[in-house]
C-alpha cells in the first residue's frame, strides 16, 4: 500500500489515505492528465455547438485509438452501489473505448503492469460524465465504473470481437480501496 500512496502523492492525484482495512482515493476530472500511461481522452469539455442555420458541427480528436478489428461494441449497464473497488481487469490484446450514455459514473484505471502480491501502482479514480468517452490502452487496468446518482448507468463499450471469451485478466486487490467523490 506505501507503493502505491507514494506514486499517487508523486502525481499530484488528490487526497490518500491509508486506513487499515485499505485506503481512500479521490476522484479526479477525467483529462489526459489523469489518464497518463494508462490511455486518453476522445471527447472534449467544450461542447461544440451547432451555429445558427447549420445543420451540424463535427470535432476532430486526431488521435488514433489503436483499434484492430474485427471489433465489437456492447451495452454495460452499471448499478449504483458503494464505491469500494476490491478487483480490477485488463485486456492485453486490445484497447477498450468505453462512453458513458446516460449518466456520470467514476471509473477505477491503473497504467499496465503485472500486479506485485495483487496490488497495483498508481491507481486513479476519474469521474466520466454522460457522452464522455475515452480509451484505454492495451493492459491498462480498470473495473466497472461506479454510477455517481442513484440510477444505473450505461456506457457503451468497443475493443476486439472476443475480448470476454479470451483476454479477461483479473485481479483481486489485497486492500480495498474506497473511492470519494
Amino acid at each position: 500500500m506505501l507503493c502505491f500512496c507514494y506514486f499517487a502523492r508523486l502525481l499530484g492525484m488528490g487526497a490518500v489515505q491509508e486506513e487499515e482495512d485499505g485506503m481512500d482515493l479521490k476522484a479526479v476530472e477525467l483529462s489526459d492528465g489523469a489518464l497518463r500511461g494508462i490511455g486518453h481522452v476522445l471527447t472534449h469539455r467544450e461542447k461544440a455547438r451547432v451555429p445558427a442555420g447549420e445543420e451540424f458541427t463535427y470535432t476532430q480528436t486526431n488521435r488514433d485509438i489503436g483499434l484492430v478489428g474485427p471489433c465489437s461494441s456492447g451495452s454495460l449497464e452499471c448499478s449504483p452501489r458503494p464505491k469500494c473497488l476490491r478487483k480490477m481487469e485488463r485486456h492485453i490484446r486490445t484497447v477498450e473505448v468505453l462512453t458513458a450514455l446516460d449518466g456520470d459514473a467514476v471509473v477505477c484505471v491503473a497504467p499496465p503492469q503485472e500486479p506485485a502480491a495483487g496490488k497495483l501502482a498508481e491507481i486513479t479514480a476519474v469521474k466520466v460524465r454522460r457522452g464522455e468517452s475515452f480509451v484505454m490502452e492495451k493492459g491498462a487496468w480498470h473495473w466497472i465504473p461506479f454510477p455517481t446518482g442513484r440510477r444505473p448507468v450505461r456506457f457503451m463499450v468497443i475493443f476486439r470481437n472476443a475480448t470476454g471469451e479470451d483476454d479477461l485478466h483479473l485481479v483481486d486487490l489485497p486492500d480495498s480501496v474506497t473511492v470519494k467523490g
